[in-house]
């Protein structure tokens, strides 16, 4: 039975082949860094994708929130309606019994006041009252009809940027799918290859540490030979030396494992949260429901993407609330703060207390809490060093790319 280790490394390497077959033999660091360029260039392409794709977002909420306000003005004026109606109704009654028909029957076969055929016959039959409630009504009327255009309109408009968003949405995943997937076959597949060497290399040092062990013994053995048969000549006495014991060695067996994914580039002690590619833009300040602003930057990444330490530090604490969903709260050797919120799931082990190591995978990109499900993404946040949260793109963007 073939081994599923060696199996599987091999079909990466398969994998990671076809690009790179016409530059070496195998894989070099060369290689991988410039999968890692060609990665960051993929995600920095969307630049203008996500930034089209937040606008189009924050204007959907705005849009839902204003037909859910347009559906109930247009609930309360159809209530309104119902009653001023009731009540032209009753007044048309009234002066049926006291004045006779005077063609006022015609009022109780119209739909609205507008359907009236000539208005001004009914007015010089009525009061001043009366005509209040009967153009009190046709008001009610002309408004609700406004309103109902306005909110036909506005549903319109939501569902042309549904569309728009879903097509964004589609267009950003598959180009940070893609590149991951490239970018992965050529890291796990050097890692792999990199792995075998090195078992290779134990392998050969472990074989000349034996070869060397046995010469030595066989040395031991020919000396003790030669002077015991001196003994036996100066004594005449025949002895039989012990015959040398045998030699083991023991080595504890290595087998290659192959990572899930690359481990992240770390510099100035400092790493990207998404260890994946990843697409943002600077959306600080911006507008959100319930008349909060955006404190932090969206990283738009595949679900389930790593999500690393940026630098090494303290998980001050976890947390599940229908606002951040998933959430880390990371303290930093620094002193500096970092928020992780929406997450997919917390890596395991990862709890409050726990000291981690830049690089780290402490959680899963997701969309729990009060994020979006059609587009995982993560919220993070960022507080220098005895400060308050400020713009975090600056610095994701000097670390991701």
């Amino acid at each position: 039975m073939r081994n599923p280790i060696v199996v599987a490394a091999a079909l990466v390497l398969a994998i990671a082949a076809p690009a790179y077959a016409q530059t070496s033999s195998e894989l070099t660091q060369a290689d991988v860094d410039r999968a890692l360029a060609e990665r960051t260039a993929a995600a920095n392409s969307l630049s203008e994708t996500t930034a089209r794709f937040e606008i189009a977002v924050a204007d959907e909420e705005i849009a839902r929130e204003h037909i859910a306000d347009l559906a109930r003005s247009v609930a309360a004026l159809e209530l309104d309606i119902a009653d001023r109606r009731v009540e032209v109704l009753e007044l048309v009654r009234s002066r049926y019994m006291s004045g006779g028909p005077n063609g006022t029957e015609r009022i109780f076969a119209a739909e609205t006041f507008e359907d009236l055929p000539v208005q001004s016959e009914y007015y010089q039959l009525l009061g001043e009252r009366d005509l209040s409630v009967l153009r009190g009504l046709e008001a009610a009327e002309a408004v609700h009809k406004e309103q109902q255009q306005i909110l036909d309109e506005s549903l319109t408009a939501q569902v042309a940027l549904v569309a728009e968003i879903t097509a964004l949405r589609d267009d950003i995943l598959k180009t940070l799918e893609d590149a991951d997937t490239a970018y992965n076959a050529i890291a796990i597949a050097y890692s792999v290859q990199e792995e075998k060497k090195r078992i290779a290399e134990e392998a050969r040092l472990k074989r000349e540490a034996e070869e060397r062990a046995a010469a030595a013994a066989a040395a031991a053995a020919t000396s003790t030979t030669i002077a015991v048969k001196t003994a036996t000549t100066a004594t005449t006495t025949t002895t039989t030396p012990p015959p040398p014991s045998p030699t083991t060695t023991s080595g504890t067996t290595t087998t290659t494992t192959i990572p899930n994914v690359p481990p992240p580039i770390v510099t100035s002690g400092k790493t990207c949260p998404v260890n994946a590619a990843t697409t943002f833009s600077d959306t600080w300040g911006a507008g959100r429901s319930g008349g909060r602003s955006h404190k932090g930057v969206d990283m738009m990444a595949v679900r389930n993407a790593p999500l690393a330490a940026i630098e090494s530090g303290t998980i001050e604490r976890t947390s599940n609330s229908s606002l951040g969903g998933i959430s880390i709260y990371l303290t930093g050797n620094s002193g500096a703060k970092y928020y992780y919120a929406h997450l997919e799931s917390l890596a395991s082990g990862v709890k409050g207390g726990l000291v981690v190591n830049v690089g780290d995978t402490i959680g899963f990109n997701g969309s729990s809490g009060n994020a979006p499900d059609y587009l995982p993404h993560l919220h993070f946040q960022y507080a220098p060093p005895g400060s308050d949260w400020i713009n975090p793109y600056p610095l994701v963007k000097e670390l991701c790319g």
